[in-house]
């Protein structure tokens, strides 16, 4: 079995935070949520 990449752990940590504080503060979810998409689509479209 393969070892999980630090990328792919930390995308699992962030998308985590993101569902916790969304469940419990949804306003502040819902933001940090807008903010990590647009930071990865940036990332993205700068890569190539």
């Amino acid at each position: 079995m393969d070892q999980i990449s630090s990328r792919t752990l930390l995308l699992v940590l962030v998308g985590t935070a993101t569902a916790y504080l969304i469940l419990h503060n949804p306003p502040l979810g819902a933001a940090l949520g807008t903010a990590v998409t647009l930071v990865a689509l940036l990332h993205d479209l700068l890569e190539k």
